[in-house]
């Protein structure tokens, strides 16, 4: 998809995903009580953005605040924060400072993070003075001291297996579904066997690569309902999407209207789980909940190609119009580590939000050095749970999902690609 100016700014409106404003306190001591202490130092280096009010983001977010055209972290005193840190932390042996288990999985899951990000593409938006000699060299003083320490902070296999089942825990503090993972409950799990389910993730340049993302779908009635509708769409024999050359741009491609309706009070969950490095050096997934997205269809409706354009277009009244009741709750370490609803906190109980996923690369706080807008695309900046991202657009009538849940079913995608929504997350 093009770089226009108009979606990166309408993206930057309609911005979501994160624990936002975290006051300075907290993140200070977000890993001992002591604010000098090298891991909270280190933290706040790498993660904590300073907006231009003085206010202090990302210091608690599943994500960091970077995005394909930042610049924080790859030149000036940013910079050279991070590398002297980093190097000091590798110095002090300072993976020896703190022995909690729970505490050296986030760290390192954080890290991780970082680590792909500055192996990212950064071409896009490089200014005059940050040529790829100068990008290049920056990774590299970043990159190898973080592969030590991600390294040096591995947990043992037996230590990953003993981490806490947050999940479990907030199930008991929250509204979220306590039989949402269970083997045998109504909720089933959606995989394919050609690949990782959270294709769209995979190939994003943003975060989120050192996750694992589950697809769950709940018809009413039991789970043999589901089952028998899964099994319906595996045996869909037409065309996943359809193509008309006749309507408007941006109309010509849409669902088949064919596929298998959704009936009224299906619910969608999408779930993500942290992987580890191990201290063999594997990959290794564990019972870290990251992030649940819950949705709720009211209302199904022929999904037409103007239906599907209209579930595209992003406004606060967007989960309204196509039906939808929407919930999402996000990791918080500072309630993680205070044992407090499992670390998992509701999106709209959170201050405000920024885009990182499928967000075109546009580093806010760099833009907004020099251009604070107050509202955008009649989304005003500060408000919470009604501020989206291109992550989380409807599908209207669930036929979007529908579809990519087919090519999930059958282990094959065809026809042609669509615009990002959950249905591609489940691609």
């Amino acid at each position: 998809m093009g770089r226009n100016p108009g979606a990166v700014r309408r993206l930057m409106g309609a911005a979501a995903l994160a624990l936002a404003a975290v006051p300075s306190s907290q993140t200070a001591r977000l890993y001992d009580d002591n604010p000098a202490h090298l891991w909270n130092r280190l933290h706040a280096a790498l993660f904590v953005r300073v907006a231009s009010d003085g206010r202090e983001y990302g210091g608690d977010r599943v994500d960091p605040l970077l995005w394909v055209g930042s610049t924080y972290l790859l030149e000036g005193a940013a910079h050279d924060q991070a590398v002297r840190l980093l190097n000091e932390f590798v110095d002090a042996h300072a993976e020896q400072f703190i022995h909690d288990p729970l505490k050296r999985a986030i760290l390192q899951r954080d890290l991780w993070t970082l680590f792909d990000w500055l192996n990212g593409d950064h071409t896009p938006y490089q200014r005059p003075d940050l040529t790829p000699e100068v990008i290049r060299q920056s990774t590299d003083e970043l990159r190898a001291p973080l592969a030590t320490v991600i390294s040096r902070l591995a947990l043992t296999p037996e230590e990953i297996r003993a981490l806490p089942d947050n999940y479990a825990s907030a199930t008991r503090a929250t509204m979220l579904p306590p039989d949402l993972l269970a083997s045998d409950g109504r909720w089933v799990s959606v995989g394919r066997p050609d690949g990782p389910v959270a294709v769209a993730h995979v190939r994003d340049s943003g975060p989120g690569k050192n996750s694992v993302f589950l697809v769950l779908i709940r018809l009413p009635g039991a789970r043999s309902d589901t089952l028998r509708y899964l099994e319906a769409l595996r045996s869909f024999s037409g065309p996943l999407w359809r193509h008309d050359e006749t309507l408007p741009a941006g109309m010509q491609d849409y669902p088949n209207p064919q596929l298998p309706r959704l009936p009224v009070g299906t619910r969608v969950a999408l779930v993500r789980r942290a992987l580890l490095i191990d201290s063999a050096g594997r990959i290794t997934a564990t019972r870290l909940t990251e992030q649940v997205q819950l949705r709720a269809y009211q209302m199904i409706s022929p999904m037409t190609a103007r239906e599907f354009a209209d579930a595209q277009r992003v406004d606060e009244s967007m989960f309204e119009r196509a039906g939808q009741l929407f919930e999402e709750f996000s990791l918080s370490r500072a309630a993680l580590f205070g044992g407090r609803m499992g670390g998992l906190l509701q999106l709209a109980a959170l201050n405000r939000f920024f885009i990182t996923f499928s967000s075109q690369g546009v580093d806010v706080f760099d833009v907004r050095r020099t251009h604070q807008p107050q509202r955008a695309h009649g989304i005003g900046l500060g408000s919470r749970a009604r501020q989206v991202h291109l992550q989380r657009l409807p599908c209207s009538a669930g036929r979007l999902f529908v579809q990519q849940l087919h090519a999930v079913s059958t282990g094959a995608r065809r026809g042609r690609p669509g615009r990002a929504s959950l249905g591609d997350l489940a691609g």
